[in-house]
């Protein structure tokens, strides 16, 4: 996939619902059968918070066939950490480390917790390798966020014809409601599955309001053996490659709309 290089910038008005990101390891036994009380401590000053919760680690549909024997199946457990306003949230088991915000500003930010908590994690831990690495950003485009009328902007003023050329379509636009597509892209570093379409958002804060928006979804990943020296280029290309492929998403108007801030100090 090669996409044009543009500027990197910061919105003011971001459309960024949650990121996350994943390191899969080999299976540390270790972490399912005893606390991680020392890992705890270590990150108990930005994530104060402790939930635990069990797992067959089997697909819901198969667990449900199944309600006779689920009760004695092993599970597996996953301990959540979460920072005090509930925005920040670190899950540790025993395949997978994963950190999730809602409140992303920036990827230094993120890369830096993300990174601080990687390097605990090895010091407690000490994994060999990583088997899959995970960087995924979801942006949710809503037309009231930015002061839009829904009939004055319609989605072809705001979403590229390069990935929804339906949009575009004079006898096709005024009449679909939702449309989601699936894209399973081969990249330099990896893949990306990039699912973007015409979803339904229903906000609690509004009442639960509904109202139409376009979501992208993309999950950029490498499954692999992967160093540890490696992780930090992996999430760098990832972070690259997924400003690029939003901006080329979006046309000139929305990105305006947004109101784009350059960042000059990479």
């Amino acid at each position: 996939m090669k996409l044009p290089d543009y500027l990197r910038v910061i919105y003011q008005r971001t459309p960024l619902i949650e990121v996350v990101g994943q390191l899969r390891f080999p299976t540390i036994l270790k972490i399912n059968n005893q606390e991680p009380y020392e890992f705890q401590e270590r990150i108990s000053s930005d994530y104060p918070i402790f939930q635990r919760s069990q797992s067959l680690n089997l697909p819901p549909e198969i667990v449900s066939l199944l309600p006779q024997i689920s009760s004695i199946l092993p599970k597996h457990n996953t301990y959540n950490f979460l920072s005090e306003n509930s925005k920040w949230k670190l899950s540790l088991d025993q395949e997978n480390l994963i950190l999730a915000t809602f409140e992303y500003k920036r990827y230094e930010e993120f890369k830096e917790k993300l990174f601080n908590i990687v390097n605990i994690f090895k010091d407690v831990y000490n994994p060999s390798f990583y088997l899959r690495l995970g960087l995924r950003y979801k942006n949710l485009i809503l037309r009231s966020k930015l002061k839009m009328e829904d009939k004055d902007k319609p989605w072809s003023a705001l979403i590229s014809p390069q990935i929804a050329s339906e949009l575009h379509s004079s006898e096709l636009s005024g009449s679909i409601l939702t449309s989601v597509k699936n894209l399973e892209i081969e990249l330099e570093t990896g893949r990306v599955n990039f699912n973007h379409g015409l979803v339904i958002s229903q906000d609690p804060s509004r009442g639960n309001v509904q109202e139409p928006g376009y979501l992208f979804d993309a999950d950029f990943f490498v499954e692999s053996k992967i160093n540890k020296e490696e992780i930090g280029n992996v999430f760098d290309t990832f972070n690259r490659t997924g400003g690029q492929l939003f901006r080329w998403s979006i046309t000139d108007e929305l990105h305006r709309a947004m109101e784009p801030i350059p960042i000059t100090n990479d």
